[in-house]
């Protein structure tokens, strides 16, 4: 019974451990920023971002003077901002658009298809498309791998 308790105790200390390890976006209006809190509601990213979205795949895009870039999940800015849109992760990649452009980066913000689409959805995370986006380059649309 002894050794129940202890493994009950452990497995509410992980749990909580989780809990706090998930951050989520906050809104200062004190500088009208946004910034990103833990589960326990410790500031862990002080407000700084004109726009910060939720986490998705370990990745969070924010919008710093009009540019785009993403954040992980220890709140470490991994993609400076620099595009001029970003689309949520899926599979371990994120459509980015920089100009009038498209492309794909990985989570370590390195491109992996060079941005040259004239548009582009992200399809990676479907059974059918894994590893798979959908681009439209010279009028027409087509699947690439990525």
């Amino acid at each position: 019974m002894k050794m129940e308790k202890i493994i009950l105790m452990i497995c509410f200390i992980l749990a909580g451990t989780a809990v706090h390890a998930q951050l989520n976006p906050f809104y200062s209006a004190t500088n009208d920023k946004y910034g990103y809190k833990d589960g326990g509601g410790k500031i862990v990213v002080e407000p700084r971002y004109d726009l910060a979205y939720p986490f998705t795949e370990g990745m969070a895009a924010v919008r710093l003077a009009g540019k785009y870039g993403y954040l992980n999940e220890r709140g470490k800015e991994v993609v400076t901002p620099k595009y001029d849109f970003t689309w949520h992760f899926i599979g371990g990649f994120a459509t980015v658009k920089l100009g009038d452009k498209f492309g794909f980066i990985d989570k370590t913000g390195k491109v992996v298809t060079p941005l040259i689409y004239e548009e582009a959805n992200n399809y990676h995370g479907n059974c059918c498309y894994k590893g798979m986006a959908n681009v439209k380059e010279h009028g027409k649309w087509r699947l690439i791998k990525l």
